[in-house]
């Protein structure tokens, strides 16, 4: 989530083109995220955007702990599929109005 709020310019254009919305204060947040996170499926600004952040991740600071916290050296694990098709049944990230996709449809 933090990455598309570190790209918000890319956001507000495509939620323009491909949601028509161009006020994003007067869109709930219910309605705002699962569109917003749903850019990257689309061939606009913020699909470009994560690709050059894959090309190119020397272009990416990395993050920095707050003053005064240690970073947390917990390993990260990536989810199952059986996760995903769990969160491809949730309302954040199941299909969306006309796309019959949810966010975690590879396939």
């Amino acid at each position: 989530m933090g990455w598309f709020f570190e790209h918000l310019d890319d956001v507000l254009s495509d939620m323009s083109v491909f949601h028509r919305v161009d006020e994003l204060d007067e869109l709930p947040a219910a309605v705002f995220l699962p569109r917003m996170v749903r850019l990257a499926l689309y061939d606009g600004a913020v699909r470009h955007a994560m690709r050059r952040a894959v090309e190119q991740p020397e272009a990416i600071p990395a993050p920095t702990p707050p003053p005064g916290q240690q970073a947390e050296s917990a390993p990260v694990r990536a989810h199952t599929t059986d996760e995903l098709k769990a969160l491809n049944q949730t309302r954040e990230f199941g299909p969306l109005g006309v796309n019959q996709a949810g966010v975690f449809d590879f396939g």
